[in-house]
């Protein structure tokens, strides 16, 4: 049975997927050597806010950030939005991660976009940071172009896969294609987009109606995600548990989690602020399942490793994918790997995929502040390096 959007719905998805687009554009234009990766996070964060709270005036409804930005360079696959103690100073050639997603009355946008830090953005990149990002950007144009009634949740799979063996790349773990709803970021159907032969990869048919977040991260390494040596700072209520806390700290920090945050992610630090008296109720609340961390996740081998994401909010329309969040463009990057037109994969990306008509948004009266790179020639001295062990 397909399911139907009203206009006023529809309306407020197309909205998120411009506030989305407008600050994704504007954080990637700040990946740059020097810059800091909490300062990206903040911004991004902040000026989804800002043009949340500037449409739609005249409805009383919850806006803002539906996951907190998150800005993950090199090894690290997701989730990392630092603490200024735990911070990253960007170096020149970093490939980076910025992952943003916003929502208008619960109905979301998420997207994602990879860059390569550097001084000289029209030199070309060529080594296997190029294999990383080509592979990313070209299995997330894929995975589009699939979202359409009758197709497969296992075909797309598949796809992902035959597009990272042809670059030479690993689907990374943990990350996945899942439908959402209005407050829902993870709805009945969701599946790991890297094929794993112990886990049965469902079948689900596509139907009109839906709407489906893809994130198609790449890596030159193995894909198997490990823990990283960075400590959770985007943190969920579990809506469904119920605990009688023992600790008062622990109960005055869930009762501000509860009066400040409904059913999306949100960043421990903006509750906790500089009341440390809360923080001792961290961990009581998460041995409790009342509140879930998002573990920062890194390829597990060492080294020269990249990991490259790009990520699409996509509507399976009864005619065909309909692209909500606007893709940027492809990195200044040259692969070796060429994808034949009369290939599996390039029959595929010959389909149609309608891009969206978004609405302009209402010049800001008050600019968000634009964060500044270090001058220092030692900028990375002293940060928390990438190359986790």
């Amino acid at each position: 049975m397909s399911i139907k959007h009203n206009s006023s719905d529809t309306a407020k998805y197309r909205t998120s997927a411009a506030i989305v687009g407008q600050a994704l554009t504007q954080a990637t234009a700040l990946v740059v050597p020097g810059m800091s990766a909490a300062a990206i996070c903040t911004y991004t964060d902040k000026l989804l806010e800002t043009l949340c709270a500037s449409v739609f005036r005249k409805e009383t409804i919850e806006r803002g950030v539906a996951f907190p930005t998150t800005v993950s360079a090199n090894r690290i696959i997701q989730n990392y939005s630092p603490t200024p103690e735990d911070d990253y100073i960007l170096r020149e050639g970093d490939v980076v991660k910025v992952d943003a997603s916003a929502h208008i009355d619960g109905y979301i946008a998420s997207a994602a976009h990879t860059a390569v830090a550097t001084k000289s953005p029209s030199e070309i990149v060529t080594d296997r940071r190029a294999d990383a990002i080509a592979a990313a950007y070209y299995a997330s144009e894929v995975a589009a172009h699939m979202i359409r009634p009758g197709q497969s949740a296992r075909n797309l799979v598949k796809a992902l896969g035959l597009v990272a063996s042809g670059f030479g790349c690993a689907v990374a773990a943990e990350t996945f294609t899942c439908q959402i709803d209005r407050f829902v970021m993870s709805g009945k159907t969701a599946f790991a987009n890297r094929f794993d032969p112990d886990i049965l990869v469902p079948d689900v048919t596509f139907e009109a109606g839906e709407v489906y977040t893809i994130d198609c991260t790449m890596s030159t390494g193995s894909g198997v995600a490990r823990e990283s040596a960075h400590a959770p700072t985007v943190y969920q209520r579990d809506v469904h548990h119920q605990y009688s806390l023992k600790l008062r700290s622990s109960r005055g920090l869930f009762s501000e989690v509860c009066r400040r945050y409904s059913v999306f992610p949100f960043l421990m630090r903006n509750v906790i602020g500089t009341n440390n008296a809360l923080k001792a109720g961290v961990s009581e609340c998460v041995r409790s399942q009342l509140l879930v961390p998002f573990t920062v996740t890194a390829d597990k081998e060492p080294g020269d490793t990249f990991v490259a994401q790009f990520k699409a909010t996509v509507m399976c329309h009864h005619t065909g994918p309909v692209r909500l969040t606007r893709a940027l463009p492809m990195p200044n990057v040259r692969s070796s790997t060429v994808i034949p037109h009369e290939s599996e994969i390039g029959q595929i990306l010959a389909l149609d995929c309608e891009q969206a008509a978004l609405p302009e948004l209402p010049r800001l009266k008050n600019q968000v502040p634009t964060p500044i790179p270090s001058q220092l020639p030692d900028y990375n001295a002293g940060a928390t390096s990438m190359d986790i062990s």
